[in-house]
């Protein structure tokens, strides 16, 4: 009964995919395609994070009415970022679920994986090498990438793209001395192009985005609770040194929030030359935090010849979310 249940399910969740075309399978309202803002748009990235997959049809489902709305994009991403927690358990399986539900569908130029805290269980928890391996083996598969660690660089049509990766399984990021090395390395190699650089790291800065009140509710948490934790500072001095940087980090499982919500965290921080962004999750509704707290959402990132633009969008319903759109200048 359990398996004709299962089956139903399958079917009626490829029923509805197959009719939305025009409307959202969510809300029933007619799509806003994924178009530019402005017609001279240089490069734009989607990008969501924690999706959190396991084999299961209705996690999966979740992830496909995103991906059905990225590839009927009017005007086609160059590339989408997993901002990490891609799976659950980071267990084969939940890989491999991944790997056949992203084969349906042609979203973007080129796909871009971040290992989140999640991601680094994997199928052999206590070996980081299996654990490692599997990421290597999954970015290959789905990405056609190949890297040879939890971290590595990139670029989508010559911007720059660094995408930093926990070595340890720890909530917060294990980020050894040779990375944070890498790291400055990198950043100062991508700042000779002149052009905004794109670090992407599951956990967000230390202190950041509410934290750690916005990670565990409760202000008596350490300081570092939520966040990158002992390499933080070290990430953040580097970051610092340039200008036009954009910091897109996942985790923390909160809603969309901005300064003119009276919330006690802002999904984007403005400092001085460099962007901090948290990406809300994917897969979970945030009830407790956040003043837009649905799931399905993320950002379209779009760089412009002056500008940055964030803009707020539920995939699963084909909709913006303008609220919460964020322009950042571009300091030449």
């Amino acid at each position: 009964m359990l398996s004709f249940i299962v089956k139903a399910a399958r079917i009626l969740i490829s029923a509805v995919l197959a009719l939305t075309t025009i409307f959202s399978p969510v809300t029933g309202k007619k799509l806003q395609k994924i178009k530019h803002y402005k017609d001279d748009c240089k490069v734009s990235i989607g990008v969501i994070s924690d999706t959190h997959l396991k084999d299961n049809f209705i996690r999966l489902g979740m992830l496909e009415f995103g991906l059905l709305d990225m590839s009927k994009a009017k005007d086609r991403l160059d590339a989408v970022v997993f901002d990490g927690d891609i799976t659950d358990h980071g267990y084969i399986e939940h890989w491999e679920g991944f790997a056949k539900t992203m084969s349906k569908y042609d979203i973007a130029d080129q796909t871009i994986l971040v290992a989140g805290n999640h991601d680094t269980w994997g199928p052999d928890r206590d070996n980081i090498e299996t654990v490692k391996q599997t990421f290597i083996d999954y970015n290959k598969k789905v990405s056609d990438r190949d890297i040879n660690g939890m971290y590595y660089t990139t670029n989508v049509k010559g911007y720059p793209v660094i995408v930093l990766g926990s070595e340890e399984d720890h909530t917060s990021a294990t980020i050894s001395q040779t990375q944070i090395d890498w790291f400055a390395a990198e950043m100062e190699k991508a700042s000779k192009t002149g052009l905004p650089i794109f670090v992407f790291l599951h956990q967000s800065i230390n202190g950041t985005h509410g934290l750690p009140y916005n990670w565990g509710l409760d202000e008596t948490d350490p300081y570092d609770e939520g966040g990158i934790g002992e390499a933080s500072d070290d990430i953040l001095h580097i970051i610092e040194k340039y200008n036009n940087v954009f910091y897109i980090s996942g985790h923390i499982h909160a809603g969309l929030s901005n300064e003119k919500s009276h919330s006690f965290y802002t999904s984007v921080e403005k400092h001085d030359g460099y962007t901090l962004i948290n990406v809300p999750c994917y897969e979970y509704p945030d009830v407790q935090r956040g003043n837009y707290p649905n799931n399905g959402t993320g950002y379209v990132i779009e760089v412009y010849e002056n500008e940055v633009m964030l803009r707020a969008r539920n995939f699963s319903t084909g909709r913006w979310l303008t609220r919460y759109d964020e322009t950042i200048e571009l300091i030449k």
